[in-house]
């Protein structure tokens, strides 16, 4: 049996028997107790139940399908608590990998780590589907679709030969009551 206890600077390896072995390594406990919660038994939440989590005295993000709880991290994050707020009751894995994290960052993350997301409990992308055709339907539109594309093109050159016909008939009838003085 192998488990880790808590001790000022040093992780210890207590082995069964109750012997203490100092490891050589210098290792935060919190780490390689981050570490091991990630591994052995990560908590499995609902998307429902991540979304609730949404406001800046409760903030959860989704990142590559782990949960993290990233409300102590508000106030300290470089882009502010508004963008991690708007990360939240979504995946945040694109806009999270959009802006480059350093290593640095990708590491702190682990000690927000609550535990992974249901992946059958996401929404789906949104994603175009192509509406079911038949060939008598898609005719239809297509020549819908065509006879919309000449009526926006005819439409305002007969508003412009509307318009200068008007133009052109008001200043002949103003130039033929002139000839009548």
């Amino acid at each position: 049996m192998l488990t880790f206890a808590r001790t000022p600077s040093k992780a210890t390896k207590v082995i069964n028997n109750g012997d203490h072995l100092n490891l050589s390594v210098q290792t935060d406990i919190w780490y390689l107790c981050g570490r091991l919660k990630m591994t052995l038994d990560p908590k499995i939440l609902s998307f429902e139940e991540v979304s609730k989590h949404n406001r800046k005295t409760d903030c959860w993000v989704i990142i590559s399908g782990k949960v993290y709880d990233v409300t102590p991290f508000l106030d300290d994050h470089p882009g502010g608590d508004e963008i991690l707020i708007l990360a939240t009751e979504k995946d945040a894995t694109e806009d999270f990998e959009d802006v480059g994290h350093s290593q640095n960052a990708i590491d702190m993350m682990k000690d927000y780590y609550v535990g992974e997301v249901d992946s059958n409990t996401m929404p789906r992308k949104n994603t175009y589907n192509k509406p079911p055709s038949s060939t008598t339907s898609a005719a239809a539109q297509a020549s819908g679709s065509s006879s919309t594309n000449i009526l926006t093109f005819v439409l305002p050159i007969l508003i412009l030969v509307l318009a200068y016909a008007l133009y052109y008939f008001a200043n002949k009838k103003v130039a033929v009551s002139f000839t009548h003085l």
